[in-house]
């Protein structure tokens, strides 16, 4: 399914292929020779999703461009099964295996691995060649890599990038954990019910 928001529709390669039960919204492109498989959402909320040259989308992930964070993936790079990618720039022959995250102002240097279940967080670089073990959570630039049973050191570094202060402009440290959630919700909301 295609589908037009704020005014833009998706452009897709006549070279490539979209499953019948794949979704797209808005200034999505999908490059030739590119695959967007069964179930995949690419929506470009508010900031353009462009899948480069023979690049896989798989089953059931979820690439979206957001805010002033558009998600650009490069040539010849896999995005697994229930992959989550927000606003990241990711190179060429990188690889987003099953159920990894990536968030809003990550750059992934071309040949990375984010393996299953990894997470990049926001504001995150990786270099050429780095590799983000199954569980780990990288987050930083230069990027600190945390296995599974650091993730509360990893919540306190991004906890100092400041989630909301990145991805929506506006700082929230200084409020409770359900005052943040109270202005992001209203905030966001408001932002998606928006279709101009």
């Amino acid at each position: 399914m295609q589908r037009t928001r704020r005014g833009r529709t998706p452009t897709i390669s006549p070279d490539a292929f979209v499953a019948p039960t794949a979704v797209l919204v808005g200034a999505v492109t999908v490059a030739a020779g590119a695959a967007v498989l069964d179930g995949a959402v690419l929506t470009a909320e508010s900031a353009e999703v462009s899948v480069g040259p023979e690049s896989i989308v798989m089953e059931n992930a979820v690439v979206r461009g957001a805010g002033k964070h558009p998600t650009v993936i490069g040539r010849r790079t896999l995005i697994g099964p229930g992959a989550h990618v927000t606003g990241a720039r990711i190179g060429d022959e990188c690889m987003i295996a099953t159920h990894a995250s990536v968030f809003n102002g990550a750059w992934l240097e071309d040949g990375v691995l984010v393996a299953i279940g990894a997470i990049v967080h926001v504001g995150t670089h990786l270099t050429a060649a780095d590799k983000v073990p199954m569980q780990h959570i990288a987050v930083g630039d230069p990027a600190v890599i945390y296995p599974p049973n650091e993730a509360p050191a990893a919540h306190r570094a991004v906890e100092e990038i400041g989630f909301t202060r990145l991805v929506f402009d506006h700082d929230t440290s200084g409020l409770e954990f359900r005052q943040t959630m109270s202005w992001l919700c209203a905030t966001y909301a408001k932002s998606l019910r928006r279709n101009d």
